[in-house]
């Protein structure tokens, strides 16, 4: 399977999953445990300019092949990510964006480790600092 392949498939699910009339949709991958685990969420703007949650509710199919796109970007020995941020025009555009979150990656270890949460949160203050609170 190619990138081509892997980008048609995702593109083909985020445009699949809006029922409404939309402008662009955010879809975001998040890409644990050495690639075996794998998490969508994303936006959408309506025509209308409003903002919607998109379903990303995918077929196996589409977690597939960010695994697929894992794979190669590291047997091509690509720089590591393990997030991935696709941007998609109505008009079928898109921009894919790879990078890397350390506290993702530390939080994904620590877990893997069988840490509890309650000591992730307390790491993770001490390491980074209390999370931003979005309101």
């Amino acid at each position: 399977m190619t990138h081509n392949d892997i980008f048609n498939v995702l593109t083909d699910a985020i445009s699949s999953a809006i029922r409404d009339e939309w402008l662009i949709a955010r879809l975001n991958v998040q890409i644990l445990t050495d690639g075996t685990d794998i998490e969508f969420d994303g936006t959408y703007l309506t025509a209308t300019n409003e903002l919607k949650v998109l379903d990303t509710d995918f077929p196996d199919e589409v977690t597939d092949v960010v695994r697929a796109l894992y794979l190669l970007r590291k047997n091509a020995n690509e720089p590591r990510a393990n997030r991935l941020q696709i941007d998609l025009t109505a008009q079928g555009k898109f921009k894919a964006e790879f990078s890397w979150d350390q506290e993702l990656q530390d939080e994904d270890d620590f877990f893997a480790a069988g840490g509890s949460a309650r000591d992730w949160v307390a790491l993770r203050d001490a390491k980074y600092g209390p999370p931003d609170v979005k309101e």
